[in-house]
């Protein structure tokens, strides 16, 4: 999704982050995404897997496959995912605070394999729905 980081589809991105970390307790501080040529998300998550308590957790977004909680590794190496939430890409903050105390608590909710990517089609409705997003926030 390549798209001006000043749209409407930016604006309601960063809305929709900051909903499911404002779910989860994650401070702002410990949030990032950027609306690039594939936009994504990360949170740093408070809490550690009793399964990796050595390893910190994060919750990641990205436009193709939405949320997954991972394991962060070394700064060079890639995150290690526990699980993909799966299902539609801009769930519900509720649905992706359920998913991630399941698999803080061992319960192996989602899936182990990343979920296919969007079509065009799909790809340009989450491009909608973001901007939506963003409408909404103003007339609030």
């Amino acid at each position: 999704m390549n798209v001006d980081p000043d749209s409407l589809t930016a604006r309601g991105l960063t809305r929709y982050v900051y909903s499911v970390a404002a779910a989860l307790a994650v401070p702002r501080h410990a949030v990032h995404h950027e609306v690039s040529e594939l936009s994504s998300a990360y949170l740093a998550l408070p809490r550690r897997s009793p399964v990796f308590p050595e390893l910190d957790l994060m919750l990641l977004w990205d436009e193709r496959h939405g949320w997954s909680v991972a394991l962060e590794t070394a700064p060079a190496d890639d995150p290690v995912v526990l699980a993909y939430l799966g299902g539609d890409v801009l769930a519900e903050a509720d649905e992706v605070h359920r998913f991630v105390q399941d698999v803080i608590a061992g319960r192996c909710p989602g899936q182990p394999d990343p979920p296919p990517s969007l079509d065009a089609d799909q790809a340009e409705e989450l491009v909608w729905r973001l901007a939506t997003r963003a409408e909404d926030g103003l007339a609030a």
